[in-house]
């Protein structure tokens, strides 16, 4: 996640301040930068310790509206329990959502509906297994809003916007356009 995206979820953004104090005993959040932004993830060791804050109880103290908040998490920390869920299942990111928002931050500064290099938006999404980023994306042009082109000039393409194209149709995709044409 982003710090954008994080503001707007939560209303908080993980600075160097924060994420020291996070990490203090054992790393919880790692931090990239894939391009200009920065990417918040937790680790094995912070997933461990959100399991554990899901069933941990109402701290001493807490009021409303914490203590309802700490309620609602005992009950997702029960239900994960009780039917054998896994924290990371299912706290599972939309792979469309994943895509738009990673497309969002690197056009931010852009006008709408520009084009972006796959090579620029697959660091981003590097956790995800390829196949599935590929059938989200050939399935995603099948939306008015979204579309994936090969590169015209296929001289002015590296190596890694070549290992980056998504195949279509047998047809290789370099970029990726969301919004109005």
């Amino acid at each position: 996640m982003t710090n954008r995206e994080l503001r707007e979820l939560a209303g908080l953004e993980i600075t160097a301040t924060v994420r020291r104090r996070v990490n203090q005993d054992v790393e919880r959040v790692v931090t990239r930068k894939p391009g200009a932004v920065n990417t918040h993830q937790l680790t094995s060791a912070g997933r461990t310790w959100c399991e554990s804050a899901l069933v941990a109880g109402r701290p001493d103290g807490a009021r409303f509206p914490a203590g309802v908040l700490y309620a609602v998490l005992d009950n997702v920390g029960q239900y994960l329990a009780r039917s054998g869920t896994k924290f990371g299942e299912f706290f599972q990111p939309d792979v469309e959502d994943w895509i738009r928002a990673v497309y969002t931050e690197l056009t931010a500064r852009r006008k709408p509906g520009s084009w972006v290099k796959l090579s620029a938006l697959r660091p981003w999404l590097e956790d995800l297994p390829r196949g599935v980023v590929d059938a989200e994306l050939d399935r995603m042009i099948e939306q008015p809003d979204v579309q994936l082109m090969g590169e015209l000039n296929q001289r002015t393409l590296s190596d890694e916007d070549r290992g980056a194209a998504v195949d279509i149709g047998g047809e290789p995709r370099h970029l990726l356009r969301i919004g109005p044409a």
